[in-house]
């Protein structure tokens, strides 16, 4: 029993490793880290004095990843029909939130 249970957990491993190599963009990644990049596409380092600089997805996974087809996806366009009036949103507590929806949001 524990034989086949350890073979089982074995082949379902080499599965899912093999399932992972056949994904397009995922087997492009070989583990190490991910430099955030700001919106002129610098590394967010001390020595490119751009620390305050917020990440941008567009230049920090457009490299490796089709960044016009992911925002396309449910997430990214949840609350984009929905934006919030200027005049509501910053007479508000939080004037930073675009939309109901993860639209906008920081």
């Amino acid at each position: 029993m524990k034989k086949t249970m350890t073979r089982f957990l074995q082949a379902g491993g080499l599965g899912a490793a093999l399932a992972l190599l056949a994904t397009p963009g995922l087997a492009a990644h070989t583990g190490g880290d991910v430099p955030l990049r700001d919106p002129a596409g610098l590394v967010i380092s001390t020595a490119n004095g751009n620390l305050g600089q917020p990440y941008s997805p567009k230049q920090t996974c457009g490299g490796c990843h089709d960044y016009d087809t992911i925002t396309q996806g449910y997430h990214f366009q949840q609350g984009f029909n929905e934006l919030i009036a200027d005049a509501e949103r910053t007479a508000g507590e939080k004037p930073f939130i675009k939309s109901p929806g993860m639209y906008g949001k920081w």
